[in-house]
């Protein structure tokens, strides 16, 4: 599991509002896809393991996107 290292400074950065919006949409999306899991349904996109995966892919993606920006 990767550690979080704490900030030893303080520093200003410019961050389009387009690229937080775009990690925002990208959780929401994981958020939505986790919602609709049901249980009963055969449909593969609906199912636990489907909405896990999805979720850890889109945490890792906001990550890479949040240190880029950093």
């Amino acid at each position: 599991m990767p550690k979080f290292k704490k900030p030893s400074e303080s520093i200003m950065i410019n961050i389009k509002q387009s690229d937080i919006e775009t990690i925002i949409d990208g959780l929401e999306d994981a958020i939505n896809v986790c919602y609709k899991v049901d249980s009963s349904s055969d449909d593969c996109e609906r199912s636990y393991p489907y909405a896990t995966g999805y979720s850890r892919s889109a945490m890792r993606t906001a990550i890479k996107n949040l240190r880029r920006l950093m």
